[in-house]
C-alpha cells in the first residue's frame, strides 16, 4: 500500500469514526487538509441554488466565511460539478480559468482550487472546496479527494439516517 493509500486509509477510520454530522465535517474538512497537504479546506451544503459555508479548516489563520451563502448559478463550474457529480479544478494563472471562481480565489487569498461533490443517498448533499497556492491539482490529487468524499458520503448517510 501507497502513502497515498495509507493516508486515506487512515483518514477514513477517522471519518468512520465521527459521532455528529458535525463532527464529520470537521474531520472530513481536516482529513483534505492534512491529506492533500494544502492550506485550506471548505465544506458547503447545498440547497437548491445556495450554497452555505458550514465547515472550514486552514492549516494557519485564513478567512472565516463560515454562514457565508453563494448563488451556485452564479459560479457555473461550481455548478457543473454538483449537477455532473464529477471533480473540477481551477488554477489561477490558466488562461481559461473560470472567471468567477478565479476572482473568488483571488478574494480568499489561493491560486488553485480542486471542488468536488460529497454525496449522500444518490445525490449531491453538499460541495468540497480544497485551496492550493503554488500548485497545481493533479489527477493523483484527484483520485485521493474522490476516496475520501466518498467515505465522508458513506458515514454521512449513516448519521443521517432515521435509526440514527
Amino acid at each position: 500500500m501507497g502513502a497515498d493509500q495509507r493516508n486515506v486509509a487512515a483518514a477514513a477510520e477517522q471519518l468512520r469514526a465521527a459521532g455528529s454530522v458535525a463532527d464529520l465535517l470537521g474531520r472530513t474538512a481536516a482529513s483534505f487538509v492534512g491529506v492533500l497537504d494544502v492550506p485550506a479546506c471548505t465544506i458547503s451544503r447545498v440547497i437548491g441554488d445556495l450554497l452555505v459555508d458550514l465547515v472550514q479548516h486552514h492549516r494557519e489563520g485564513g478567512p472565516n466565511r463560515l454562514g457565508h451563502g453563494y448563488l451556485i448559478s452564479d459560479y457555473p463550474l461550481t455548478r457543473a460539478v454538483i449537477e455532473e457529480r464529477e471533480p473540477k479544478t481551477v488554477h489561477a494563472g490558466d488562461a481559461n480559468a473560470d472567471a468567477a471562481e478565479s476572482a473568488l480565489l483571488a478574494e480568499l487569498g489561493f491560486d488553485s482550487l480542486l471542488m468536488l461533490p460529497i454525496e449522500a443517498r444518490d445525490a449531491p448533499w453538499g460541495l468540497v472546496e480544497v485551496y492550493g497556492n503554488g500548485r497545481r491539482f493533479e489527477a493523483a490529487d484527484v483520485d485521493v479527494a474522490r476516496a475520501l468524499a466518498a467515505e465522508a458520503g458513506d458515514v454521512l448517510e449513516r448519521l443521517s439516517s432515521p435509526a440514527q
